[in-house]
């Protein structure tokens, strides 16, 4: 039976070429975005080198001191007791404005209030965007810095290429030791392979290369660079001066992502317990530590909210609304296309029906030509899947992020390509399977 509907359903498929052309187009183009899109959401967000233990993460990159304005309005009431006028006064206080400082957190800040969080097993203090301008044979180049401390290599586990971290030993004693990334090889050196022992001068300074690394992803931005350097090579100003606000963030592992939710609401509760700085001169009276996991960092860098919790939903609700726009648009448009193209079938549904064929014959029927259609239309997709994540990653649009296939992503896809498939079916398919067989025979309409 199903070997006859299959025949069936090739056979009617490339009746109406056009119909069947534009059903594949929309299958398989609605499945290759998906799967462009999830690969890169995959690649930004997925547990990747250096970020494969983000699940275990809380970050603490921003910093935000404030003080709230009240203004003050006098309110008298007048009454009258034995002739005698008696006034009443009372006072409102309304926010009148708010004054805010927002920036990285110090290395003192740091370092003094956020080096005892409870259920972290590791933590690093760190100062990125900073840039150097360096001179390879008459070339400027301009090379983004981290300058970190030996944890940073536990908690980011980085794929080395050649050589290995800088230790603490090497941190305290101040070593002009740097790991460089595998496009600061090509850029200054000029090749990958061999540059271990070679110096590489920033500042001024010369500093011995002892390790390689992968560059990361574009979401990456707050490890990704072209060189790191240990932390104590941080002006002393910067590194040991008493103020909140600095260049620096800090990052704690937990041991899993139980311990990482509790450890976000430690610092989350102990930013209560922080003095103000001592030159506030009563400018500021709260401290807020802007703690958060990875997805609410990524979400922050999108949407411009001072709540991490409050971009996380926002922009899950703005992708939720896309992803259901983007599949039914296409749904809506193929079950126009098959109440079309099943019309025309509405003679030969009455002969089926004159010989016997029941209403769940006739559902079945339309419903199995509906999923081979849209199993064409995965292939096709996913055809055009792979050629387009090769085309992306040969070319290099989006520079760092390299887009692999994921085939359980594809299979999930899949299944729900065949769920709207069904569904764009079974509506026009039912609605003709009940259809009288005199009507199906004398005219071909609904």
């Amino acid at each position: 039976m199903l070997k006859n509907y299959f025949k069936l359903a090739i056979k009617v498929l490339g009746r109406r070429k056009f119909f069947t052309f534009i059903s594949l187009f929309g299958i398989s183009f609605t499945l290759m975005v998906l799967m462009i899109a999830t690969a890169f959401f995959e690649s930004e967000l997925g547990n990747n080198p250096p970020l494969s233990k983000k699940d275990q993460m809380v970050f603490a990159p921003v910093l935000t001191l404030s003080r709230e304005y009240q203004d003050t309005s006098i309110i008298i009431d007048t009454s009258y007791i034995d002739n005698v006028v008696h006034y009443d006064t009372s006072y409102n206080y309304q926010p009148a404005g708010r004054s805010m400082s927002r920036s990285n957190p110090s290395y003192f800040f740091l370092n003094t209030y956020l080096s005892d969080i409870p259920f972290v097993e590791d933590k690093s203090f760190y100062q990125k965007n900073v840039s150097y301008d360096l001179f390879v044979k008459g070339k400027k180049l301009n090379f983004a810095a981290v300058l970190c401390d030996a944890s940073f290599w536990n908690i980011y586990d980085f794929k080395f290429i050649n050589g290995k971290p800088f230790g603490e030993s090497q941190v305290q004693n101040q070593e002009q030791v740097a790991v460089i990334s595998r496009k600061a090889s090509l850029d200054y050196f000029g090749k990958v392979d061999g540059v271990i022992g070679e110096e590489i001068i920033i500042d001024g300074k010369h500093y011995q290369v002892i390790g390689q690394v992968e560059s990361g992803n574009a979401s990456m931005s707050q490890v990704n660079s072209e060189v790191y350097l240990p932390v104590s090579h941080v002006p002393a100003k910067d590194l040991k001066g008493p103020g909140y606000m600095g260049g620096f963030e800090g990052v704690f592992l937990a041991a899993n992502s139980a311990n990482a939710k509790k450890a976000k609401n430690e610092i989350n509760q102990k930013e209560k317990r922080i003095p103000m700085p001592s030159d506030n001169e009563n400018e500021f009276n709260e401290i807020n530590i802007e703690a958060m996991n990875f997805a609410e960092r990524y979400a922050s860098s999108i949407v411009p909210s001072e709540e991490p919790e409050d971009n996380l939903k926002i922009l899950f609700g703005i992708v939720s609304f896309f992803a259901i726009l983007f599949f039914l648009l296409p749904t809506l448009n193929l079950i126009n296309l098959n109440v079309s193209r099943i019309m025309e079938r509405s003679s030969e549904i009455g002969v089926r029906k004159a010989f016997g064929a029941n209403s769940q014959n006739i559902l079945f029927q339309f419903v199995f030509e509906n999923i081979i259609l849209t199993l064409i239309g995965g292939l096709l997709g996913f055809a055009l899947a792979l050629i387009v994540i090769y085309i992306i990653n040969d070319s290099q649009i989006l520079e760092d992020t390299v887009l692999s296939f994921n085939f359980k992503v594809f299979f999930y896809s899949l299944l729900i390509c065949l769920f709207f498939g069904m569904l764009s079916g079974i509506i026009p398919a039912w609605r003709m399977s009940r259809i009288h067989i005199v009507n199906a025979l004398k005219q071909n309409q609904l």
